[in-house]
């Protein structure tokens, strides 16, 4: 029997047709980013410092980096506060007003992000001020926990997952402006029915 490949930190086993019904193994680099856009994979996924290289090249308000920077932080992978911890292990116990106290933030600015990567399925809401962020994208434990969050997001219908490009943040706030603009222009057409006062009854004297 041949030598299996080694496999080092950061490289995968693939497997390619030989062209006579066997196979040829070798090892290449984890590819993050292929990772993320895929929601058939398992096991480890994003290299943290893709992650990074991902949001240095994002043209986005400074504040959304400091949010999402928080949340992975609170998303604590380590074992041995296991019996202190808010929230199960892969998920994060916050909430705006809290991530405002932490990130020294407006709420405006907090929502404003939150909205931002919930809708490129970066993380969901999994129930009230509890939220998971999306598991191919941390890493945040063992190759069998990370398959139980995966299938947890599958499950909850989570968002796909976007790797969006440096000018993606001003176009999706440029679409938000003209959604709120065309609702107001819609609401201030609307026809306003006036009601007509009534009176009270006077009681009639003896």
């Amino acid at each position: 029997m041949e030598q299996l490949p080694i496999v080092r930190p950061g490289e995968c086993v693939v497997a390619r047709s030989d062209g006579r019904g066997g196979l040829v193994l070798g090892v290449e680099k984890v590819r993050g980013r292929e990772f993320a856009a895929s929601a058939e994979c398992s096991g480890y996924v994003l290299d943290a410092r893709l992650l990074m290289d991902v949001l240095g090249g994002l043209k986005m308000p400074g504040s959304w980096f400091q949010v999402w920077c928080k949340l992975v932080a609170l998303q604590n992978a380590n074992r041995a506060d296991d019996q202190f911890r808010a929230a199960a292990r892969g998920f994060v116990k916050t909430s705006q007003r809290d991530l405002q106290d932490r990130c020294k933030l407006s709420a405006a600015s907090v929502n404003e992000a939150s909205r931002f990567f919930a809708h490129i399925g970066w993380m969901r809401t999994a129930k009230r001020g509890i939220l998971q962020l999306n598991p191919w994208l941390t890493v945040a434990g063992t190759s069998g926990e990370q398959e139980k969050w995966q299938a947890l997001w599958n499950s909850a219908k989570g968002p796909a997952c976007i790797i969006p490009h440096a000018d993606y943040p001003t176009e999706w706030r440029q679409a938000r402006d003209t959604e709120k603009k065309a609702a107001e222009s819609a609401r201030r057409k609307e026809k306003v029915v006036t009601l007509r006062q009534r009176w009270p009854l006077r009681k009639l004297s003896a």
